[in-house]
């Protein structure tokens, strides 16, 4: 009897742990899925025939490092949809576990708590933020924590046309170049061609007060967006040199199709723009018509990192349940240096990581590519990369700039910026503390 209850315990025994085990390997090779929130057209507004190319590689390349994991995205989805379909999904408490933040809705979904910190993640594996471009990083900061990391950035550039430089005898302006330099450029370039009393050739055009105020490398509010800094001397000096800028005009405002038909010197565009328009079919539809190029953004000395760009990102939700693994694939989205370098072959903008830019792959696509024309050689792209400054990161940041774009350019265009700045600092601080 004792052998025969024996026999049976043992034998429940074994069951259990049969069962047990079963389900420990079916759990280890349960599939797990990662959910992906990305749009398929370019962040930068330009035409993309790539489509989701350089994400479909990356998840390629994690799913078969990762066995048993898949990561999905909902197809077809375009930018101008994204932001409300992500909020929905936000709304819903069921936000993708990673998704794409693109540059201006990052202070947006900062504030409302849809991000994951990465601080953690990013000390625990001692990834190391040099490798990154200074205002690639530090796009994905907010209140002193990192709340993303860069994927894509584009920076601004100055396209110049070298034809009209030649025409009136002007060097090439170099790397180092300042603001000053611009304005003495624009003073000798702009003229009246046609000798009908009205200036029919110029020296820059959309080129904004907000590209100025990088340019002198000013900060236009505190930095817990509580306060405006608009009455500063550096804001001011930025503000001065768009009125002088723009009397060089007359009483007319060149745009960038003043630039397409060949009589602008100076036209602002993004890296975006440039590699876009550069390459065929597009740049047969727009500028072939004279020749061109592209240089870093001036500014008032070269210690001050003076050229606005944008950077696209990639977060972890703080709703995600598989944040590890998340996580995991941010990494590889934004510090793995093929998948960089894939991004940068196939995409318009340019990685953010400083040793894919340094490659000799890099060196070799850029001339095969036919883009380098004496401007994105590697260490010229370097420059340009390396003067980025991140905008800055506060809940209204959005509100108060969208303010400030209105006031500025309606002081500038009655010449009234010296009489008005304090009026408009007033206001600026009002739009703060009211919203």
């Amino acid at each position: 009897m004792k052998n025969s209850k024996l026999k049976l315990f043992l034998l429940g025994a074994a069951l259990l742990l049969s069962v047990g085990a079963a389900a420990v390997f079916y759990e280890s090779n349960k599939e797990q899925t990662i959910t992906l929130g990305i749009y398929v057209d370019s962040s930068w507004n330009v035409p993309n025939s790539e489509g989701t190319k350089v994400i479909d590689y990356a998840i390629r390349r994690f799913e078969k490092e990762n066995r048993g994991v898949k990561i999905k995205y909902e197809s077809g989805l375009e930018k101008n949809d994204y932001m409300d379909w992500l909020s929905e999904k936000i709304v819903a408490n069921k936000s993708p576990d990673v998704f794409i933040v693109p540059s201006r809705q990052f202070n947006m979904l900062a504030s409302i708590g849809s991000m994951a910190k990465l601080d953690g993640y990013i000390e625990k594996e001692g990834i190391d933020r040099k490798i990154f471009y200074d205002g690639a990083y530090e796009a994905g900061r907010y209140s002193e924590n990192q709340y993303a990391l860069p994927y894509e950035t584009n920076p601004m550039m100055m396209c110049v046309n070298t034809e009209l430089m030649k025409k009136e005898g002007i060097d090439l302006p170099g790397s180092s170049w300042t603001i000053e330099d611009l304005y003495d450029i624009c003073q000798r370039v702009s003229k009246d061609v046609n000798n009908d009393g009205i200036v029919d050739q110029f020296g820059i055009a959309d080129y904004t007060w907000e590209n100025a105020v990088f340019a002198y490398g000013a900060k236009l509010f505190g930095n817990d967006g509580s306060s405006a800094d608009f009455t500063s001397s550096k804001v001011r000096r930025a503000l001065t040199m768009m009125e002088k800028l723009n009397a060089l005009s007359g009483n007319y405002e060149p745009g960038s199709d003043d630039f397409d038909k060949g009589k602008v010197a100076f036209l602002p565009m993004t890296l975006a723009q440039y590699r876009t328009y550069k390459s065929y079919p597009y740049h047969v539809a727009k500028y072939s018509a004279f020749s061109w190029t592209c240089i870093k953004m001036p500014s008032e000395s070269r210690k001050i990192c003076g050229t606005n760009s944008e950077t696209s990102l990639f977060a972890v939700s703080s709703q995600s349940h598989r944040k590890k693994l998340a996580w995991k694939f941010v990494k590889l989205l934004c510090c793995d240096k093929k998948v960089q370098q894939y991004l940068l072959r196939h995409s318009q903008g340019s990685t953010v990581l400083r040793s894919v830019i340094s490659s000799r792959q890099t060196k070799r696509f850029l001339e095969e590519d036919g883009i380098t024309h004496n401007a994105l050689m590697t260490e010229s792209l370097d420059a340009i990369l390396n003067s980025m400054r991140a905008s800055q990161h506060f809940k209204k940041y959005n509100d108060a700039m969208g303010r400030a774009d209105y006031l500025i350019s309606k002081a500038l265009e009655k010449r009234e910026v010296d009489t008005e700045i304090s009026k408009i600092q007033n206001q600026l601080e009002n739009t703060l503390i009211s919203k």
